[in-house]
């Protein structure tokens, strides 16, 4: 290795300070001054002129964030780009720091295309070179997924939405090239995504520009999931977002979304402090590493990122991938409100294939004794809550999961002599039985005209319910008593059995059903709840059921007084045959002695809602809904 001439000094004066007077002199002058620089440093000495260059070189490619560039600037930006590109041989991270760090620094944002043309390709011959610059570029690239603070004044026109869209699929491209070229960037992207944005937006406050990054950067990442890449790199694209969701979920409390102009119009709602056991469990629990006090800024980015996903959902999907997600992040996670209606509207664009084999795998992780009992009581309760909002769910398909139900539930209790009251020993069981009455609760007045081999009989009348509800295990004291209630007044109605449910008008919660919703309080978990986020409701209102428009079997939804008449006489008219109460009492008789000898746990510690509740209360805020009752006035009905 030769040391720097005289010759060469003198060779290359003109174009640090003249500028390059063509692509050749460029590409020369920059395998000079770099191949210079790393000569010199090797003899522990920099010539004056060797600096000069190395330094002129380092002010065409400058990141500062307030500088204009004019036609001729970035002309010459574009030419020495392109010259580095061709010397990325020459590089040395010990003598050529500052220069790279510059490349990584750069946002493309501000070129235009040829620029960004001559940049991109750098970074990808630079991602090429192993072992050495991989980490850096992806840096550089996921870096402007997001905007400059500059340009997000504009992002708004017309023109810069266009020009957005462009980056966007530029930086696809990108990265698709370096996938290609090094299959391990796939591996390292994901924990470069971890390192960059996302938490840093969780921090920030909520206004107009950071709403605009965050847009931007999920956008981004999805429109790269969207792309030819493989399907490892796709879930965990996908899964990063769910998960980015699911961060924000879980921050929000129902105050921060329970404001009067979202709610009024939908329901009556009643607040209620949850009690010390429910407030110390959300206190130990809630830690997420995030400041609590700006939880209605969470609300704000949520519901604009929901908007981007749900967009994103209309391309094609993988299922399988999209359900192995759910079941990963979303499942079993108890404080989500919203993230899940990711799933609700990715079935509703597709019912016939998304909507059942969703229902169908819900049912699967129930049924499959080896899933753990947290899972199996989730999924039951995410299968009721669905079966039960989703429009586009026929009855038909309604009736055979809910018969499934109960079959199951009908073998689990027989023989009964085996089964002890024990609700904490029973939670699977009784999770079915209430997905069961919370299923009819919605349903049962649709169910009504499913028929059985017999034409005028409905399947309904044919489920052993009497024998599943009304047992030495007792779900109707165990199960919560909103549902109970409700349940009760339409089997009633509907004259499907006689048997009587004793309810605690005065009671506000049951130590029962808490005893087999465990920690997680999975009885009052109803995941499918009345979405409320402002922006992003307009994908799901139109295929999801609001308690204000279910049709009960004791009434329509703000029907006229003469409408009720009618619809009672067409209920006492339907072959409703009774099971009759005396088995049932003397059943319950026969084991009086193991309710009144259970420490009180046998006692009613029920309420009752005049019209049905929806999750009445969360352990994970102060205050929380714990009656929901339909308003008269109603928008959706």
């Amino acid at each position: 290795m030769g040391a720097v001439t005289d010759e060469h000094m003198v060779e290359h004066e003109a174009a640090g300070e003249e500028g390059y007077d063509s692509d050749s002199e460029a590409f020369s002058s920059v395998h000079y001054v770099l191949d210079s620089v790393r000569k010199a440093s090797f003899y522990f000495k920099a010539p004056s002129l060797v600096n000069d260059q190395y330094n002129y070189l380092l002010s065409i490619v400058h990141v500062d964030p307030s500088a204009r560039f004019g036609p001729d600037e970035e002309a010459l930006l574009t030419t020495a780009l392109k010259a580095m590109a061709r010397a990325v041989s020459r590089f040395d991270t010990s003598c050529h720091d500052s220069l790279l760090s510059n490349v990584f620094k750069m946002r493309i944002w501000f070129f235009g295309v040829n620029t960004r043309t001559a940049l991109l390709e750098l970074i990808i011959t630079l991602a090429a070179v192993p072992d050495k610059y991989l980490e850096g570029c992806l840096h550089m690239l996921v870096s402007n997924f997001v905007p400059p603070d500059r340009v997000l004044w504009w992002l708004d026109e017309p023109k810069w939405v266009i020009r957005k869209r462009e980056i966007h699929q530029e930086l696809h491209t990108c990265l698709q090239y370096i996938f290609k070229y090094v299959p391990l960037a796939a591996f390292k992207l994901s924990d470069v995504l971890d390192k960059d944005h996302a938490t840093a937006f969780w921090l920030e406050g909520c206004n107009n520009s950071v709403m605009q990054k965050m847009i931007a950067y999920v956008e981004c990442m999805l429109g790269l999931q969207r792309e030819e890449i493989e399907d490892v790199l796709s879930a965990t694209l996908l899964s990063k977002v769910i998960n980015l969701l699911s961060d924000l979920d879980v921050n929000i409390t129902w105050n921060d979304v329970l404001q009067e102009d979202q709610t009024i119009g939908i329901f009556d709602m009643e607040l209620e402090d949850l009690d010390n056991h429910c407030l110390q469990f959300a206190e130990e629990d809630s830690k997420v590493g995030f400041n609590s006090n700006n939880n209605s800024d969470f609300v704000e980015k949520l519901d604009g990122l929901m908007v981007v996903v749900c967009e994103h959902l209309k391309s094609r999907q993988d299922y399988d991938m999209f359900m192995d997600i759910f079941r990963t992040s979303v499942l079993k996670l108890h404080k989500s409100k919203f993230t899940q209606f990711v799933m609700f509207y990715a079935c509703s664009l597709d019912p016939e294939n998304w909507g059942l084999k969703f229902a169908f795998d819900l049912a699967e992780i129930f049924f499959f004794t080896s899933e753990d009992p947290i899972s199996r009581m989730s999924a039951v309760s995410y299968l009721a809550s669905y079966l039960s909002r989703a429009k586009f769910m026929s009855s038909s398909i309604v009736a055979s999961f809910l018969t499934r139900l109960v079959n199951w539930c009908s073998d689990y209790c027989n023989p009964i002599w085996e089964r002890i009251f024990n609700p904490a020993a029973h939670q699977i069981y009784y999770s079915a039985c209430q997905a069961v009455m919370y299923i009819l609760c919605f349903r049962m007045r649709e169910l009504m005209d499913v028929p059985t081999k017999l034409p005028a009989k409905s399947f309904l009348f044919d489920l052993p319910l009497g024998s599943i509800l009304c047992n030495r295990l007792d779900p109707l004291k165990v199960c919560l008593p909103s549902i109970v209630q409700e349940f009760r007044q339409q089997a009633k109605a509907a004259r499907l059995f006689q048997a009587s449910f004793t309810i605690d008008e005065n009671a506000i919660d049951s130590v029962l059903s808490k005893a087999f919703g465990g920690t997680q309080r999975l009885d009052i978990f109803f995941p499918f709840d009345p979405y409320l986020l402002k922006e992003s409701e307009r994908f799901i209102r139109p295929n999801f059921v609001y308690w204000s428009r279910v049709k009960t079997t004791y009434s329509y939804c703000n029907s006229e007084e003469d409408d009720e008449e009618d619809e009672d006489e067409e209920l006492q008219d339907l072959d409703a045959p009774r099971i009759s109460s005396d088995p049932i009492s003397s059943f319950k008789d026969h084991y009086d002695d193991d309710y009144n000898n259970s420490d009180g746990e046998g006692e009613d510690v029920e309420y009752s809602l005049n019209k049905m509740s929806i999750t009445p209360k969360q352990t994970f805020n102060l205050h929380m809904p714990a009656k929901i009752r339909p308003s008269v006035n109603s928008l959706y009905c």
